[in-house]
């Protein structure tokens, strides 16, 4: 499957993140700039406690901005996967 993505395209990310020193004020900040179908919200908390997930949705305009989105998320404190 080879599609061309045609924009603005909306994207769901899940990010995981560590339960310990997380700041969701900060995690949140950091999408502030982008056009969010929704706001952050936290989505779930793992079974031991260790891991928190939040869920983003955002509409991207061009590449360009889902570049400027990627550099966002490698900010994210304590973040262990993006999905």
């Amino acid at each position: 499957m080879n599609e061309e993505l045609k924009f603005p395209v909306v994207a769901h990310h899940r990010i995981i993140v560590n339960a310990e020193g997380r700041d969701d004020a900060q995690t949140k900040a950091l999408f502030e700039g982008f056009d969010l179908v929704a706001p952050v919200t936290e989505a779930n908390t793992s079974s031991g406690g260790k891991y928190v997930s939040y869920g983003i949705s955002v509409r991207f305009k061009d590449r360009a901005e889902m570049a400027k989105f990627d550099e966002q998320l490698k900010r994210v404190p304590g973040l262990k996967m993006v999905l």
